[in-house]
């Protein structure tokens, strides 16, 4: 699938980007990948580069032998342990989400998450995207809050899931064609802030690289307060 993509971070109103990302080919199959380092943790931007450098390695080999989705558990799996060996060792509490899309030719997408930061397939008229794995988004499956109102919600932060923190982590798989959508992934310093209307708006819109830079525009000026990165990515 010829996937033309972009990619990129901001540090936004923060002193330190702890955001890190990936956004390329390997064994034939086409990988994006955005990690948020949990701010409030020590060391969140050294669990975020660990997580995608801990991702690549796994990918490289793995994706040889086709199965997606066995790669996306041993990576996450992998990190997570890896992780928690280095909290111990440096008594920290280091830790991150992390998103990842694994695209083949035909256009089959194979994604997992951990924590809030999310991958899009967007069209002109549909947008999915992944559960966050979050306080306010269990508030919003038990229809306590709207998906408006989880967007201003002051604990909006608070993870339920996370690399790095227990030996145990939960995995959300899904499996996804991409078909004539967009593929957006992006750390919660976009979608906590700009609406999902005017992500789907600019997505379909622009070209990667424009699309990347007017969505961390629009988070901006959206007043984000967090790091914000961006992957876009269409046929």
């Amino acid at each position: 699938m010829g996937l033309r993509y972009a990619a990129m971070t901001d540090r936004g109103r923060r002193e330190e980007n702890e955001d890190a990302f990936f956004a390329g080919q390997m064994a034939g199959y086409h990988l994006f990948a955005v990690a948020d380092g949990l701010g409030g943790h020590a060391s969140g931007e050294v669990a975020s580069r660990m997580a995608i450098a801990i991702l690549e390695e796994v990918a490289a080999r793995g994706l040889l032998e086709g199965r997606p989705f066995r790669v996306l558990e041993r990576a996450f799996q992998r990190a997570n342990d890896a992780l928690c060996v280095y909290n111990r060792e440096h008594h920290l509490n280091a830790a991150t989400t992390l998103s990842v899309a694994i695209v083949n030719d035909s256009g089959g997408c194979w994604i997992g998450t951990v924590g809030d930061s999310r991958t899009y397939l967007i069209t002109p008229s549909t947008v999915w995207h992944t559960r966050d794995q979050s306080y306010v988004q269990s508030l919003v499956d038990a229809r306590v809050l709207s998906p408006a109102e989880a967007m201003r919600h002051p604990k909006k932060n608070i993870l339920t899931q996370a690399l790095g923190l227990t030996s145990q982590v939960e995995i959300d798989l899904d499996e996804q064609e991409v078909g004539e959508a967009v593929l957006v992934l992006s750390s919660d310093g976009l979608h906590d802030f700009v609406p999902e209307g005017t992500i789907q708006d600019i997505a379909i819109a622009s070209e990667p690289d424009m699309a990347c830079q007017e969505l961390i525009d629009t988070a901006k000026d959206a007043a984000s307060t967090d790091n914000i990165t961006v992957i876009v990515a269409r046929g």
